[in-house]
């Protein structure tokens, strides 16, 4: 039953983003036409939808030949084995429930729906602010998914409840892919994605944003470890790597303006701003 929740989050999460990208490119024909940037949000649109369709077929159809059949990394250190003691619940599975309920539901509606709010106090252009915000949004939880998903291929690592003998309820294709935690890289990423974007803006919302953000985050990451899905230093990894793709992804891809100016000065021009 777990197994088939687990994946009806993914389904759901991946439908829910991929309806969010369609509105946020839908933006009104007036300002399209106006726009120099349109074009530019469309090539963007459809990277991301590759980017998706990438990270979906590598969980459904290429899954059995992707997910390595042994573990590469199967002894857990001195930290990571004291931590699981710590944290591991009587019940695993239903920490696992509820770290799907929140990873893939609350965390993406609440950073969306947050975002939408900042947007929305906007003078002019809410609907057009919002779809950009979206759109750097998807850029940075698609590649930060993309790399995830390479990484825990790559480095196979087993999981604890794998490692420890523990009954739970997961699929075969699951017990070599802990490293690191998809559930913290995507929570971070929203989290630390949603405040940056936020602050760019201006937004009184801003310190709301990450506050929640990163309060869900944190949540989701230990309820990873309650669940035995996860070690604490997959945790953590998946945090950092959420965090830090929020921060480099816009950058690569210029999707947030750097706020930058040319202000006159004595024998030149110097550049100020916010990168």
């Amino acid at each position: 039953m777990l197994v088939a929740m687990a994946a009806r989050s993914r389904r759901a999460l991946s439908l829910w983003l991929a309806a969010a990208i369609v509105a946020a490119a839908a933006l009104p024909a007036s300002d399209a036409a106006a726009d120099p940037k349109a074009r530019d949000r469309k090539y963007r649109v459809a990277a991301i939808g590759a980017a998706i369709l990438l990270f979906v077929a590598s969980e459904t159809v290429a899954k059995d030949a992707l997910s390595p059949d042994r573990c590469r990394w199967c002894t857990p250190g001195n930290f990571d084995d004291g931590a699981r003691e710590l944290a591991v619940w009587a019940d695993p599975d239903r920490a696992a429930r509820l770290s799907n309920l929140i990873g893939y539901g609350l965390a993406p509606i609440a950073a969306s729906g947050l975002l939408l709010a900042a947007s929305a106090r906007t003078r002019a252009g809410w609907w057009t602010a919002y779809g950009d915000d979206m759109i750097a949004m998807f850029e940075i939880v698609w590649g930060v998914q993309l790399v995830t998903q390479a990484v825990k291929i790559t480095a196979a690592r087993e999981r604890p409840y794998a490692n420890y003998g523990a009954d739970v309820d997961e699929r075969a294709q699951e017990q070599n892919l802990s490293f690191f935690s998809g559930h913290s890289s995507l929570t971070f990423s929203l989290a630390v994605g949603s405040g940056i974007i936020a602050e760019r803006r201006g937004s009184r919302l801003a310190p709301v944003i990450w506050a929640s953000g990163l309060a869900i985050a944190a949540t989701t990451g230990y309820l990873r470890m309650a669940a035995d899905r996860h070690y604490a230093t997959d945790v953590l990894t998946g945090a950092a790597a959420g965090a830090l793709g929020a921060v480099l992804i816009p950058r690569l891809t210029g999707s947030l303006s750097s706020r930058a100016t040319l202000v006159p000065q004595p024998g030149g021009l110097a550049l100020v701003g916010r990168f």
